[in-house]
């Protein structure tokens, strides 16, 4: 029987369950409520403006405690954490220290005798305490409540938070309009090349199509040469003149498109073309004439031998 429960595994201890509280607060009754009224009425609130370096709110409450009035709640800032860091960088002490307290008495008189007590006095403690020759440095607050410090802390941190939140906004609103002059400039220079691309794509098309009919283009029209060939004085002379326009025609019809008007080789084109259609219409003016003066030649001399035969009665004169 020993041995089988021996044997027998041994199961874990289970741990007892808590059972919930369906207890309620109960209500204050009128004369509950007036005695806690009057209880905090009659707390009072002392300010330290320095405490002690590295002392403790227990050795504070200490310290406090045999004038007559209980402690109820003390509240002590701590120090810089950059004073502390620079400190212990420095080799200095590693505990905390406190700048500033609050120490809430049940009796106000009695607060306010303390106060005027303790102040600008040594807080002793024996020769050998560490804060025996530090002086305190205590002021009573009038009309000053636990609630309106708790009250003060909050608004403080709900500053800081404000204050938090109005700086992350500000950044955001920084870092948006900084990356929006960003794109901004992207698109400006992404614009600038793309000009200066299609200008180089032109400059060059401007180039192959001067090249390329340089020889035709300095040629005279063929319009203007065959204005000069229609100059001879047979009808034969109209007949080449239709045929060289034609010819001009469709000559000008097959000729590649001259460049454009805007660019350096077009304004180099026109002027040359200028040129040699000026030249080739003084020479086309300068045969005409010619034609014009031998036709005249020709007239006189007919109408002068007529003249002569008539005279000298020759037949075929009639």
């Amino acid at each position: 029987m020993s041995t089988q429960a021996a044997s027998a595994p041994a199961s874990a201890p289970t741990p007892p369950k808590k059972k919930k509280s369906n207890a309620k607060l109960k209500r204050l009754s009128g004369e509950a409520l007036a005695a806690y009224n009057a209880r905090i009425q009659n707390c009072g609130v002392c300010y330290l403006a320095r405490v002690p370096p590295y002392m403790k709110p227990s050795a504070l409450r200490k310290l406090l405690s045999g004038y007559g009035t209980e402690v109820l709640r003390i509240y002590l800032k701590q120090e810089d954490p950059a004073a502390r860091a620079r400190r212990i960088s420095g080799g200095g002490n590693r505990k905390r220290s406190f700048s500033e307290g609050w120490v809430e008495f049940a009796d106000k008189r009695r607060a306010l005798k303390l106060a005027n007590t303790l102040n600008n006095t040594l807080v002793g403690g024996g020769h050998r305490s560490f804060h025996a020759h530090d002086l305190w440095n205590i002021k009573y607050l009038h009309k000053f409540k636990w609630d309106s410090l708790t009250d003060a802390q909050a608004h403080e941190a709900r500053t800081a938070q404000d204050r938090m939140r109005a700086e992350l906004s500000q950044s955001k609103k920084e870092t948006s309009f900084y990356m929006k002059q960003v794109g901004q400039a992207k698109a400006i220079e992404a614009m600038a090349a793309r000009r200066a691309r299609k200008a180089a794509a032109a400059a060059d098309t401007a180039d192959t199509s001067s090249a390329a009919p340089v020889a035709a283009a300095a040629s005279p029209p063929a319009a203007i040469a065959a204005a000069a060939a229609s100059a001879a004085p047979a009808s034969s002379s109209k007949a080449k003149v239709g045929a060289g326009a034609a010819s001009a025609k469709r000559r000008r019809d097959a000729a590649p498109a001259p460049p454009s008007a805007g660019s350096p080789a077009g304004e180099r084109r026109g002027a040359e073309r200028a040129e040699a259609a000026a030249g080739a219409a003084s020479s086309g003016l300068a045969s005409v004439r010619r034609s014009f003066k031998q036709r005249r030649v020709q007239s006189g001399e007919g109408r002068r031998t007529s003249k002569l035969d008539a005279s000298l009665l020759l037949p075929g004169a009639e």
